[in-house]
Formats: structure tokens, C-alpha cells, sequence
């Protein structure tokens, strides 16, 4: 036996002719008639309710937020009509979208729709379309609502450091308030770059209102927040990281207490805007110099991995700890990679008799990239053959005409040859690697040739390496390898 809710709504002309008690009769009288069970908490009532707006109908919500319960609390929901339900059009496909994806149905019992007749399937198929049309021209609706407010001033987001939220607006926090006019001075004043600043808001212990440390994009952030001028700023796209340069950005007068003067926050955008740089030509490659070590080298302070910094004409590159390029570390560690590649390789070569190792070259397994790549080509491959067999349904079934039937399996098709193309390169690509690796007497030779890719390089490291750790205030590498030295 099924369990059912009732819903009755009645607005104040309806009383005489509609009243609650001769719905519920009816209502139940069908439910018995049906072998349908009806609890006394599922029975809900809106009286003197008009049927306009679903967001005013409180016994309404109460039945939609418990038809979300696990598990499910009933299968069907009975209303006198569909009217009763909702007489708003986007309402009634909205809500019974979400009761049928809850696996919940409605049944009017006035109005029933044969469930074995062609048209229940037209009917359904028109939930789905007006359901997600609705849920499109809503998300239109409150993206419009959200500029008309963004145009008024109002703060539509979640405060920034040295405010909180309160009655819709930011109301300040004094010690942080302090914090962000010492960022400020420190940039303009003092000249500190945001890693310095953020540094040293780090050794005072301060944290974000996430509970992190400050990085200097964090700085960045801050020095651009038009807010703390006493402005408000809201971004009309959802995407992350945030574009808060965005040609629809809207930038108003607000009413909460700014931190800083509009004087002083023009002064600090003029001298980051001077300060910007040309965008940096990077080499096409690195000629080797550094990839193969990536994830591997680490910081002696911190342990975090360190980056890249800057570029050499000659393919070198000069490393840093990308903590400390975010001010998260208080120790630099600038190498330059000529300087620190053949010490590494040169370790390796006393630490490791090679002529032990006779199979080394093949007991490196496929580059893992590699690996990676054509497992997701072989996905891609699958879900291609599905969807070859779905346009094949949908033609036999009717839905798709032969001339539509025929275009999307010629696209398909197409797609599918390009992927076998793919996974039969990676698989040559490969073969070709173990096949020259074994021409090489060392594992250092190997890394040093340029017969073989950044990306193979890499694999044969991180088969050697666990980790290697540099101590700038030593000048020392410590070398962690996975393999055993006999």
C-alpha cells in the first residue's frame, strides 16, 4: 500500500463552494477507493490562501520541504484539481518537477490523466521542458533583482576583512579596521611589495576571516577592494576566480563607513596600475632544465614545492619557494637551476652504482601522464559509443528524423576516429621510450639527453627521487631516493 498526502487550498470567494472539510472528504474517500494511506501529518491545509504565489502558502512549502525527507515520506500527492496545486503555470510545473524527481506523484481527482495514454508521456515531457525553462528565466529574474540592488548600493556578499555583516549592510571591525589602513600605508608610504606586507601580517599572528594566513594575493585583493573607500562592488558572473575587472562590474557609493579615503585608495590603484609590468615572454621550452624536477624539489624551511621565478635566454631558470613568493615563508630559497641541477645529478651519480640496476629503463613504467591521458581518451572513447547507441534509439523510437539520425552519427563518428588516432599515438609514443631508454648506461645520462621529453624525464625522476630537499642556510641537498642502493 502507498502512502499519500493531501493538499487542500481554498481562498476566501471560494469558501462555500470549495470548502476544506468537503475537499478532505472527497480527498479521502478517493484515497480508501485506492488502497492509498493517509497520515493525519500529511494532510495539508492553506485556507483563505489565494493560489497566485506558491512562496505564500505556508502549508504548501511544509509538504514540499518533507517530500525532500529520506526516506520518502509518501508517493503521491492528492489535490481536488490541479488548480488547487497551483494556478500559476511556472508554480505548478516548478513544484511538480521537483515532487517527480523526488519520485512523488500528483493526481488530481478531477482531473485524471491516464497513465497508459500516449499523452501522459507528452505530459511529462512538458514538466521537463517548462521546468527547466523556469529555472532559466528565474535565474534571469534574481540576476536582474541582483543589479537593481548592486545599482542601489546594496552589499550582496559576504563582508570583506575589517567588516562583518549586519542589517544588510558591513558594519566595522575597529582592530581589523586598523590592520587594512597599515596595508595601505605600508604599499603607498613605505613602497613594500604585497608579499612583504603579508609577511609581516603573518609574524603578527593575524588571520583571514577564514582562519588563513595572508598571502600577498590577499594583500592584492585588499589594496583593489573599492569597498573600504566606501564604495560597493558587485560582479555579475559566477565563475571563480572572480573577475572583479569585468566590463558589467558596478561600482557605486554605499552606506557603510569606509576605512580609507577615496583619496587615498585613487593614489594606491594609480601606483599598482604603474607598477604592472609587460606581460613576460616565456621561452617556447626550458630546454629540460627544470621540469623533470617539479614536485620533487622542496623547500628546506617549509617543505612546499619550490617554482619557477624567473627565466634565463639560456633555458635556465632561477627557483624560489612558492610560499614564500605568497609571503607564507619567512626564508627564501633562490637557486638558479644551472647551479643546482648538476650537483643533483652529480650526487645521484657517486650515491647509485648503475651497473646493478639492469632492467632500470623498462621497470619504469608508462609515464604516468601518458597513463593518465589515455585512460581519459578510453572514457572518452566509451562514452562516444554510448552515445552512438542513444542517436540510434532515439531514430528507432522515432524522436530523431533519418536526415538527424544521420548528421549525429556522422559527427560521432568522426569524434570517435580522432580519439582512436590519439590513443594509438600515446601507445607508440610510449613503446618508442622504453625502447630508447635502454640505449642509455645511467639513469643521469638518460635525464641529460634531449632524445627524450620533458614529460618522460619527469616519470624517470620521480621513480628515482622520493624528494629532494634544499637548505638554503646551509647550502646542502638532501636526497631522498625510492631506490635501494646496493
Amino acid at each position: 500500500m502507498e502512502n499519500a498526502a493531501i493538499y487542500i487550498r481554498v481562498s476566501t470567494e471560494e469558501q462555500t463552494e470549495y470548502s476544506p472539510q468537503a475537499q478532505y472528504d472527497e480527498l479521502l474517500a478517493y484515497a480508501k477507493e485506492h488502497q492509498l494511506m493517509v497520515q493525519e501529518n500529511h494532510v495539508f491545509i492553506d485556507n483563505g490562501i489565494s493560489g497566485k504565489s506558491a512562496l505564500k502558502r505556508p502549508a504548501f512549502l511544509s509538504m514540499m520541504k518533507l517530500s525532500k525527507a529520506k526516506p520518502r515520506p509518501f508517493d503521491v500527492v492528492l489535490v481536488h484539481k490541479y488548480d488547487r496545486f497551483a494556478r500559476n503555470k511556472e508554480d505548478s510545473v516548478l513544484y511538480k518537477a521537483m515532487l517527480k524527481k523526488s519520485g512523488i506523484r500528483v493526481i488530481s481527482i478531477k482531473e485524471p490523466i491516464p497513465t497508459d495514454d500516449k499523452f501522459a508521456v507528452i505530459y511529462e515531457s512538458m514538466l521537463e521542458a517548462m521546468a527547466e525553462y523556469y529555472s532559466l528565466n528565474l535565474a534571469e529574474e534574481v540576476k536582474k533583482t541582483m543589479i537593481k540592488k548592486a545599482h542601489q548600493g546594496e552589499h550582496q556578499s559576504i563582508a570583506p576583512f575589517g567588516y562583518r555583516n549586519k542589517d544588510k549592510t558591513f558594519e566595522l571591525v575597529p582592530e581589523e579596521a586598523v590592520i587594512v589602513k597599515h596595508i595601505f600605508h605600508q604599499f603607498l608610504q613605505q613602497d613594500k611589495s604585497c608579499w612583504q606586507i603579508a609577511k609581516e601580517i603573518n609574524q603578527m599572528g593575524i588571520k583571514t576571516h577564514r582562519g588563513n594566513a595572508f598571502e600577498s594575493r590577499a594583500i592584492t585583493y585588499i589594496l583593489t577592494n573599492p569597498v573600504y573607500a566606501g564604495f560597493s562592488r558587485w560582479t555579475p558572473t559566477e565563475k571563480r576566480p572572480r573577475n572583479e575587472n569585468h566590463p558589467d562590474t558596478v561600482i557605486v557609493p554605499a552606506n557603510h563607513t569606509p576605512i580609507i579615503t577615496k583619496e587615498l585608495f585613487k593614489a594606491v590603484q594609480n601606483k599598482i596600475n604603474a607598477n604592472k609590468k609587460r606581460p613576460h615572454k616565456r621561452p617556447t621550452t626550458l630546454q629540460n632544465q627544470y621540469t623533470w624536477l617539479q614536485g620533487i624539489l622542496l623547500c628546506g624551511n617549509c617543505n612546499h614545492p619550490l617554482l619557477v621565478s624567473n627565466h634565463y635566454k639560456n633555458g635556465n631558470v632561477q627557483l624560489q619557494c612558492g610560499s614564500y613568493n605568497h609571503g607564507l615563508c619567512a626564508v627564501s630559497h633562490s637557486i638558479s637551476t644551472a647551479r643546482l641541477i648538476p650537483v643533483i645529478l652529480n650526487t645521484l651519480q657517486a650515491l647509485v652504482d648503475f651497473s646493478h640496476i639492469t632492467a632500470y629503463s623498462v621497470s619504469f613504467q608508462k609515464d604516468n601522464d601518458c597513463l593518465k591521458t589515455l585512460e581519459q581518451y578510453k572514457m572518452q572513447r566509451n562514452q562516444l559509443l554510448r552515445k552512438l547507441e542513444r542517436v540510434k534509439e532515439a531514430y528507432l523510437n522515432s524522436i530523431d528524423s533519418l536526415e538527424e539520425y544521420t548528421k549525429n552519427k556522422a559527427e560521432l563518428q568522426n569524434q570517435l576516429q580522432e580519439i582512436d588516432y590519439k590513443i594509438d599515438t600515446e601507445n607508440k609514443q610510449s613503446s618508442l621510450f622504453e625502447k630508447n631508454a635502454t640505449k642509455f648506461p645511467n639513469v643521469c645520462s638518460l635525464i641529460s639527453s634531449p632524445q627524450f621529453t620533458l614529460s618522460q624525464k619527469k616519470v624517470i625522476a620521480k621513480n628515482i627521487f622520493d624528494k629532494i630537499i634544499y637548505k638554503k642556510s646551509t647550502q646542502t641537498i638532501e636526497i631522498h631516493l625510492n631506490i635501494i642502493i646496493s
